[in-house]
């Protein structure tokens, strides 16, 4: 190791001596309030964070959420007098970096540093390469087999660097999609993806299991949305569509912008796809009426006209059918679920 690292420690004891021996590759700054550590992280930069899951203030896990929520620090470690391994599922759920047993040796620090740096320096491109073919697989039925397989060659067989590695992996496929496809913004909602939903559900693949099942579910809104097609011009159409989703273009519009008519491009959809332009279309409006009915507070007229409905209840008939509840059972009961 040769840079040093800025790391905050956040415990309701004393300062570890431990750390003395590591002075020439770590600045220390030690607190026993979780509270006052969330100040010290929104007022300063820090390399790593570690958080007791006891403190005082504010717990280690509302702490390290509230880091991720706001990007606080690139990377946080809890520790604990616990070797119960569900507290290490939980806060690598919330995206910690690791988990370590107090007392704190000098070997397990070391080897933290080492990997801190190692994160900090992005110097991993196998795992790089890894990332970019399971994020190209995005939308493919075979998914979840090819995230096991990556998880499989880049992790331990178990524990807690194994679940590490799949949480990492995941937020980074997630992450890479929605930076390569913009227009998925217009769609799902990225919180949505890291919220944790079962975090009292019990057993040693908590973490996998949690990451494979959300992966599988972006997938397949993703393939709805853009579906693999090797022809170049036909992706270049869906990618316009989904970009301007909100300018409500009709068929011809669409077909206008390529120079292309609009049969030709009926053709197209039904010979690549194997689905109709209109179908495709209901699809893309109807995810998009979901995102807006979530996250938004446009009325329902409004939301049909954006999305080229020239008729609301022509549109709140075309929503039912396709979801089985009203528009407004369908927010009110989504809202509310987001909320909690």
């Amino acid at each position: 190791m040769k840079e040093k690292l800025c790391i905050l420690e956040a415990v309701d004891q004393p300062r570890d001596a431990v750390w003395d021996a590591l002075e020439p590759y770590a600045e220390v700054t030690t607190v026993r309030d979780g509270a006052c550590a969330y100040q010290l992280l929104c007022e300063q930069e820090f390399d790593l964070a570690l958080l007791n899951l006891t403190l005082y203030g504010m717990d280690g896990l509302e702490l390290l959420r509230r880091i991720k929520k706001r990007d606080l620090c690139p990377l946080v470690v809890l520790t604990s007098e616990f070797p119960d391994f569900q507290y290490a599922q939980q806060g690598i759920l919330y995206g910690a970096f690791d988990y370590l047993l107090r007392p704190l040796t000098e070997k397990a620090l070391v080897d933290l540093l080492f990997r801190a740096q190692q994160r900090l320096r992005h110097t991993d491109d196998g795992y790089r390469k890894e990332c970019a073919g399971l994020v190209r697989a995005i939308g493919l039925p075979d998914i979840a087999a090819r995230y096991d397989a990556v998880v499989s060659r880049l992790s331990q067989p178990d524990g807690v660097q194994r679940d590490v590695t799949v949480r990492r992996l995941y937020e980074a496929v997630i992450w890479q999609a929605f930076a390569e496809m913009p227009w998925l913004e217009q769609f799902v909602y990225l919180e949505d993806y890291d919220a944790i939903d079962w975090i009292r559900t019990t057993g040693h693949t908590i973490v996998c299991d949690f990451c494979r099942r959300k992966l599988c579910e972006f997938s397949r809104t993703v393939a709805v949305l853009y579906p693999h097609t090797k022809h170049e011009k036909l992706q270049d159409i869906l990618s316009y569509i989904l970009t301007h989703v909100d300018n409500g273009y009709r068929q011809k519009d669409v077909a206008a912008a390529f120079y292309i008519s609009s049969a030709a491009l009926s053709d197209l959809f039904r010979t690549e796809l194997g689905r109709s332009y209109r179908a495709y279309m209901t699809d893309v409006r109807m995810l998009r009426a979901e995102y807006l009915l979530r996250h938004s507070d446009m009325k329902v007229y409004e939301i049909s006209a954006l999305l080229g409905y020239k008729d609301a209840e022509y549109f709140s008939r075309v929503f039912r059918q396709r979801y089985h509840v009203p528009l407004s059972q369908f927010r009110r009961e989504n809202q509310m679920d987001y909320q909690i």
